[in-house]
């Protein structure tokens, strides 16, 4: 299947509540993200064919980047679509002079620890009770380029 990968655009807001509320359990809400949108230190980025498949949302700061959420679709995920978009954000970053990359990921997310892992993040640290049902999140970085 090719896929392209692309800024989102406030058309796609939609789509992201709705990912927000099946994979992260209303994390977020539409409000927070279309503040996200006017915020200059944050963008989405869509991976799609014919449809969207999933999203980034990456926080941009100086030198630094946090990627706030990271989603492929559940009919799409382990087709190696995570890791194209990994490389994708990787690049974006280091084009921008990005040194850094942390994210925040839940312990019973095991797909998801093992594509970061396999991409080269470490778990640093656990953020007790971090998301909203309780549950604790794992703290995993990324050095970007070369030195």
């Amino acid at each position: 299947m090719k896929v392209k990968i692309r800024e989102a655009y406030r058309e796609d807001i939609d789509f992201l509540v709705e990912c927000e509320n099946e994979y992260f359990h209303n994390f977020s809400t539409k409000n927070k993200i279309e503040e996200d949108f006017e915020n200059p230190l944050i963008s989405f980025y869509l991976l799609t064919n014919s449809e969207p498949l999933g999203y980034v949302s990456l926080w941009i700061d100086q030198d630094k980047a946090q990627i706030n959420s990271l989603v492929i679709l559940t009919k799409y995920q382990n087709k190696g679509f995570g890791n194209i978009f990994l490389t994708y954000i990787f690049k974006v970053l280091i084009d921008k002079n990005i040194k850094e990359i942390t994210l925040e990921v839940r312990p019973s997310n095991i797909a998801a620890i093992k594509l970061y892992t396999k991409n080269g993040f470490v778990q640093v640290a656990v953020r007790k009770a971090y998301y909203n049902n309780g549950e604790d999140a794992f703290l995993m970085y990324k050095r970007l380029g070369s030195d």
